[in-house]
């Protein structure tokens, strides 16, 4: 039986594949060069913001005061 959060990534990774391949079928090497730069800038960039932003919401001091015995 299926768990509601099974993952088939050799599945998944097929289907990205596929996709790409149309998108950049016939297109010169330095299109398909700059596709690919542009895909990992933009991953990239992605990253970075939303890796920051969760990084400084956990560097926040709780808001429940320590207990002193």
């Amino acid at each position: 039986m299926k768990k509601k959060g099974d993952i088939h990534a050799v599945e998944l990774v097929r289907q990205i594949r596929d996709k790409q391949a149309k998108l950049l079928e016939g297109k010169s090497d330095k299109e398909i060069i700059d596709f690919f730069y542009n895909a990992a800038a933009t991953s990239k960039k992605r990253s970075r913001s939303q890796s920051s932003e969760t990084a400084n919401k956990r560097m926040q001091p709780t808001t429940r005061k320590a207990r002193r015995g």
